[in-house]
């Protein structure tokens, strides 16, 4: 039995072996229709579209108060069912706030961010968009507290698959604005198909009530007290470079410069994220029974390692042939930026994976200074002006290596400290 049970694999190993089956899946979609949707549409296109995302990610972080990451936190379904229907009121009331700020603001907006005059009505799109996001994420959280995972999967594959099939439609149409009523149309499907999902596995409208709602936003409080505005300034400093270039050079360097994100970007989305969630439920579960987490963050910090070596070979000794072989000939300009990118996307994989520790240890206070600090840093970025995109580049990876290095000598003191007590307690 005890050889069985150590050739099985662990239930750890195999929901975090179906997220990623999922989420492989899910990025495939964009990234197989990536070289064709780089060739019908233009680099401002892009460009556009990731200053778009940029505004989009800052607000979707706090549309529902950070609310939505305690979801999986309770340990009866009750009290966590009045979570996700309050995620969903703060997230609506927020994005209704959002569409009347743009409705009167919108040219002052566009004015401040530099962005292009020819796709300003599109960010119309943002407050819904960000509503539909927001909802997913919620829902999303639920299945990860019922241990859903094939279902999480399967919701990632149907919003990236009716993303991909309306944007390339729409560019071959020569329809404008394609990519952004494709994101658009992604992230419906993907609520859609989240709302059938929560209520085969447990959700029940009764358990929701407006007394109970008010009874977890106050036990919670913590989370927007002390959570909200660090986790939105940290969100912002991680866009706010893209934002900065947009204003100080041009949308179509962005437009660059988002390929190369995208690219260092793949392990983050295909692991990191993935990994997270399952852990984030992991180390909650061996919380509450008072166990060691050790080897689990061990075996994961040296596959990140591993991952992060691959990539770095991967793109000094072949990125700009892959660059241009796979993009175009003008994108191994992208493959330049994303050789001094590499250092920063990096340690921020390892950071992002290990991210939930902060908050299944209650230590989001202690996070929320790290990101004052992380977003008060990248600020710093505005005293640059008037050098290379190069140099500008350089700086900003300085700033970010230094930073979140101290994030994961954070994270690592917060285990050492955890796994202490466990040893104490069974001493």
């Amino acid at each position: 039995m005890q050889i069985k049970k150590r050739l099985l694999p662990s239930e750890f190993t195999k929901n975090t072996m179906v997220l990623i089956a999922g989420t492989v899946v899910a990025q495939a979609i964009p990234l197989l229709l990536h070289p064709f949707l780089r060739r019908i549409y233009s680099a401002e296109d892009f460009g556009a579209m990731a200053v778009f995302l940029s505004l989009f990610s800052m607000i979707t972080i706090v549309a529902a108060f950070r609310y939505e990451s305690t979801i999986v936190l309770p340990k009866n379904d009750n009290e966590a069912a009045n979570i996700l229907g309050l995620t969903f009121l703060i997230n609506l009331c927020f994005n209704s706030i959002i569409l009347l700020v743009l409705v009167f603001f919108k040219a002052e907006i566009v004015t401040l961010i530099g962005f292009p005059l020819k796709y300003a009505n599109y960010l119309y799109f943002l407050p819904f968009t960000s509503f539909l996001f927001c909802a997913y994420q919620s829902m999303n959280y639920w299945l990860i507290r019922q241990k859903a995972f094939k279902a999480s999967s399967f919701n990632k594959i149907v919003r990236r698959t009716a993303e991909g099939i309306v944007q390339v439609i729409l560019g071959v149409l020569k329809f404008p604005g394609g990519l952004f009523v494709g994101d658009f149309i992604g992230n419906f499907s993907n609520v859609i198909s989240g709302i059938r999902q929560v209520f085969k596995n447990k959700f029940n409208n009764a358990f929701v009530s407006k007394r109970k709602m008010g009874f977890v936003a106050k036990k919670y409080i913590d989370y927007p007290k002390f959570n909200l505005l660090p986790t939105l300034l940290s969100s912002a400093a991680t866009l706010l470079p893209f934002l900065f270039i947009n204003k100080l050079y041009s949308t179509e360097i962005v437009g660059y410069l988002d390929l190369s994100r995208m690219v260092l970007s793949i392990p983050l989305i295909f692991i990191s994220t993935t990994i997270s969630q399952v852990l984030f439920q992991k180390i909650t579960e061996n919380k509450h029974q008072q166990t060691s987490i050790l080897i689990e963050l061990r075996n994961i910090f040296f596959l990140l390692l591993s991952i992060i070596f691959i990539e770095v070979i991967l793109l000094y000794f072949f990125g700009d042939f892959l660059f241009g072989l796979i993009f175009g000939a003008e994108y191994v300009l992208s493959s330049t930026f994303s050789k001094i990118l590499i250092v920063s996307f990096s340690l921020n994989f390892i950071s992002s994976t290990f991210s939930s520790i902060f908050i299944t240890f209650d230590k989001i206070r202690l996070n929320g200074i790290w990101q004052v600090a992380y977003f008060l840093s990248i600020c710093s970025l505005l005293l640059f002006k008037d050098i290379s995109i190069e140099s500008f580049l350089k700086i900003y990876v300085t700033i970010e290596a230094i930073l979140l290095s101290v994030n994961i000598i954070l994270i690592f003191f917060i285990v050492k400290k955890y796994e202490t007590e466990i040893k104490e307690i069974k001493a």
